[in-house]
């Protein structure tokens, strides 16, 4: 009489034998898999850190760090940039990306700083201010300005007399294109920023990408119009009367 009871015995510990392996040899994969992705996310992060400082060097006005978001904290931190990390990723591997990108960030510096002086001319001064540039490179950002105490009416008066003063000098001194140019720009960057403040509640402001497309022609404008002043003056005190 057959013995079956042992034969099927063998087949499943056969099978299960067969079956834990493969479990085992999947999960050791799955270890292998992830720990070259982690190795892959590591490398990339270290590489992006090190371009961010190359980044850096050229851009001193704002602080860059990475990030994927609008930082809309109150934390008392004032032109910090935040960089979609595939933005920097592309900016690695393609060369006109680089370039383009990195010229992005210099409007942006350029627009930071003509903010912060026409906001310094109104009496205010920023509490925080944060930009976020995402991974196709448009621009957003998010700001507190408040008018300090100490800064009181007469002081705010000589500051905005300064102001008028620097630009009429400028317009006297550029060439009359750029000046009308330059002043429709400027006017149309300050009615924009005058418009935010106004609108905004407990002085926090938004600029989005076309909001900082407006200021960043009025500041490249400005940056135009002293280069030519300059130009002129340098030619006056050679007593060289061309133009």
């Amino acid at each position: 009489m057959a013995i079956t009871g042992v034969s099927n015995y063998n087949s499943v510990y056969e099978n299960t034998y067969v079956s834990s392996r493969k479990e085992a040899a999947k999960k050791a994969e799955t270890k292998e898999t992830a720990a070259a992705q982690r190795s892959t996310e590591t490398a990339k992060k270290s590489s992006n850190e090190e371009y961010l400082k190359s980044l850096q060097k050229q851009v001193p006005y704002i602080k860059l760090q990475t990030g994927y978001g609008l930082n809309t904290n109150k934390d008392g931190k004032v032109n910090v940039v935040d960089v979609n990390p595939k933005l920097l990723e592309k900016m690695q591997n393609d060369p006109q990306a680089a370039k383009e990108y990195t010229q992005r960030l210099k409007d942006v510096e350029a627009a930071t700083k003509w903010v912060d002086n026409f906001e310094k001319s109104m009496g205010y001064t920023a509490v925080c201010r944060h930009g976020y540039i995402d991974e196709n490179g448009n621009f957003s950002s998010f700001a507190v300005v408040v008018r300090k105490d100490e800064l009181n009416e007469q002081l705010r008066k000589e500051a905005q007399e300064n102001t008028e003063k620097q630009i009429e000098n400028s317009k006297e001194k550029a060439r009359e294109n750029a000046e009308q140019l330059a002043e429709k720009m400027a006017e149309k960057a300050e009615q924009l920023l005058e418009e935010k403040i106004a609108d905004s509640k407990d002085g926090t402001i938004y600029l989005y990408d076309t909001d900082m497309q407006t200021i960043i022609e009025a500041a490249k404008e400005d940056n135009a119009g002293k280069a030519n002043t300059k130009q002129q003056a340098h030619v006056g005190a050679n007593m060289d009367l061309k133009a």
